[in-house]
């Protein structure tokens, strides 16, 4: 009798990850008619919850603070700006390639969810003939949901995963309600690209898998 290691094809280990993200926001508000703006670069970073459940697609979640506006051009008689702070929950599709390198590609897409936690307007134009409509008008409400989705690659090390992502949100609210005869905007939409870096930890516990040796017994 002969005890010999016997090796199979590898099995797919499920996974769950947790982590944080911190990054930078592009901001702007996607308006109807269109107002000229500059882009508002401003923070985010937040939990990351990833649940891995079959090879190459997962399920990902995050709770993330982010804090986004417009910064309209110049006037000739000042400068317009608001800003909101927000917490925002995606829950994402995950899909990754290059599951058996330490260097994978990562895509994500899904809706979002998200919450108003402060409104600040700083409004300098004195000539009320370069007024927009919404100038001192409250925002419609403090929920708000969206999709999102984007690209990134991740560096899996011994200590932790390492990831970094660019991703672009599109809200489906306005920001003010439309449809009143004295409101001409029809549409007021938040729009943000955020590149983030996150560290993840892997918490799954290690399990022997079929690409593991496994004793076999027999006669030989």
């Amino acid at each position: 009798m002969v005890v010999l290691p016997l090796y199979a094809q590898t099995e797919f280990r499920k996974e769950f990850n947790i982590g944080l993200s911190q990054g930078a926001a592009l901001n702007w508000v996607g308006f109807d008619p269109p107002v000229s703006q500059q882009i508002l670069v401003s923070y985010t970073g937040g939990l990351v919850f990833r649940y891995i459940t079959e090879p190459n697609l997962g399920l990902q979640l995050e709770v993330n603070y982010l804090q986004r506006g417009w910064t309209e051009d110049p006037k000739k008689s000042g400068v317009y700006e608001r800003k909101q702070e927000m917490v925002t929950i995606p829950v994402m599709t995950h899909i990754y390639f290059g599951k058996k390198s330490k260097i994978r590609l990562l895509f994500v897409v899904g809706p979002y969810i998200a919450f108003l936690l402060s409104d600040t307007e700083k409004n300098k134009v004195t000539d009320t003939i370069e007024y927009n409509d919404y100038y001192g008008k409250s925002l419609a409400g403090k929920f708000e949901y969206g999709l999102t989705g984007g690209l990134g690659g991740s560096f899996r090390t011994r200590v932790g995963i390492f990831e970094l992502q660019a991703r672009y949100s599109h809200s489906l609210t306005n920001l003010f309600k439309a449809g009143k005869e004295e409101f001409r905007y029809l549409g007021s939409r938040p729009q943000t690209v955020d590149i983030c870096l996150r560290y993840v930890f892997n918490l799954s516990s290690r399990r022997q898998g079929k690409g593991e040796p496994q004793s076999v017994t027999g006669n030989w």
